[in-house]
C-alpha cells in the first residue's frame, strides 16, 4: 500500500523502518527543523535523516492543517501513519486516505492521552505501560483502539530506556495491525471515557527537585523527566539517576546524610535518595564517586529547590 508517514523524533524511527520494509512509503512528514548546532546549522531529526537516506520525499509544514492538505491529497496515500508527529490533524486530512490515519501511541489508552505519555507514566509510578495502535480522530488520542501490547516497567527504567523499548514494541505491533485492520480482521473498539487520564507536556517546574517530597516521588520525576535540578552551594546541580534509601538518619529534607565513595545520600520528606549520576553546572555528567572526588563537601551543605521564575 501507498503510505504517508508522519513523525519526527527517535521514537518514530523504528516504525518508519518497519513500514519501509513492508509497504511503499511515498512521503514522510516531519515537524519543521528547530534545533541548531554550534555553527547555526539546522539539526535534522531522526526521521528526516532516515527518509533522506532512503530517498523518500520529506515535507515539513508549519501548520499541516493550513499548509499540507493539497500536498497530502496529491500523494494519493492508501493509509497514513502517525507516530510522535506533534500536530493535530483536521478532519479534512483524516479523510484523505481510504483507510484513514493510524497512530502509534506510547501508552495503554485511554490512560495518558497527550504529548508526554511515556514521561508521565514514570512520574506517576506506573508499573505497567505499553503501546496502543489507534484509528486517529479529531480529538487528542481519543480514536478507536485497534491493538495494544503491554510492557512491565522495571524499577531501573528511566525515560530514555522506556522510549527505546516502546518504540521497538510499536514498530513490531504496527505492521500486523495494519494488515488486520485493512483486511477487516481487526474490529476497532471505542475507548472507555471513564478511564481517561492525561499526559501534558513536561514543563520547567517538573524538573525542579523539592526534597520535602517523598523519595519515591522525587525519583519518579527524575526517571520521567530524564533529570532533576536542585541547588548546591549556590550552583545548579542536575541529578540524572538516584536510588531509594529507606533511612534518613534524623536529617532534615535536603540535608546530606552521607557523602563518601559511592554514596551521596540526601534526606527527603520521607526516606532519602542516593544520587548516583550528577552534573554540576559547568562540569560534565559523572558518577557519584567521580563527583565526590572533584567536589569537596563538609557534609553540612543542604540541597535546596531552585525557585522558578
Amino acid at each position: 500500500m501507498r503510505v504517508v508517514f508522519l513523525g519526527t523524533p527517535d521514537f518514530a524511527l523504528p516504525s518508519l523502518r518497519a513500514l519501509i520494509l513492508t509497504h511503499e512509503v511515498v512521503a514522510v512528514v516531519c515537524q519543521p527543523d528547530r534545533e541548531k548546532d554550534r555553527k547555526g546549522n539546522f539539526v535534522f531529526g531522526a526521521v528526516k535523516k532516515e527518509a533522506i537516506a532512503q530517498g523518500i520525499p520529506v515535507y515539513q509544514f508549519e501548520k499541516i492543517r493550513r499548509d499540507g492538505v493539497e500536498t497530502l491529497k496529491n500523494l494519493k496515500p492508501d493509509i497514513m501513519i502517525t507516530c510522535a508527529y506533534g500536530q493535530i490533524l483536521s478532519q479534512e486530512i483524516l479523510d484523505i486516505a481510504p483507510y484513514g490515519v493510524l497512530n502509534v501511541h506510547g501508552s495503554i489508552l485511554p490512560k495518558y492521552r497527550g504529548s508526554a505519555p511515556i514521561q508521565r507514566s514514570l512520574i506517576e509510578g506506573e508499573q505497567k505501560t505499553g503501546v496502543t495502535i489507534m484509528k486517529t480522530d479529531v480529538g487528542m488520542d481519543s480514536g478507536d483502539i485497534l491493538a495494544i501490547e503491554e510492557y512491565e516497567i522495571k524499577q531501573d527504567d528511566y525515560v530514555d530506556d522506556l522510549y527505546a523499548v516502546l518504540s521497538e514494541i510499536g514498530a513490531k505491533l504496527l505492521i500486523p495491525t495494519i494488515e488486520g485492520y485493512v483486511s477487516g480482521k481487526i474490529e476497532p473498539r471505542k475507548q472507555d471515557e471513564s478511564l481517561v487520564t492525561h499526559a501534558p507536556m513536561i514543563k520547567k517546574n517538573d524538573y525542579l527537585i523539592d526534597f520535602t517530597r517523598p523519595n519515591t516521588e522525587i525519583r519518579n520525576y527524575i526517571r520521567g523527566c530524564g533529570f532533576g535540578i536542585c541547588d548546591l552551594n549556590g550552583v545548579q546541580l542536575k541529578v540524572y539517576k538516584a536510588d531509594l534509601v529507606a533511612e534518613r538518619e534524623g536529617k532534615n529534607a535536603g540535608e546530606i546524610v552521607r557523602a563518601k565513595k559511592r554514596e551521596f545520600i540526601v534526606a527527603c520528606g520521607e526516606g532519602a535518595l542516593n544520587l548516583t549520576e550528577l552534573q554540576l553546572s559547568g562540569k560534565k555528567r559523572m558518577s557519584t564517586i567521580d563527583f565526590l572526588n572533584g567536589v569537596k563537601l563538609t557534609g553540612e551543605e543542604k540541597l535546596t529547590e531552585i525557585k522558578s521564575n
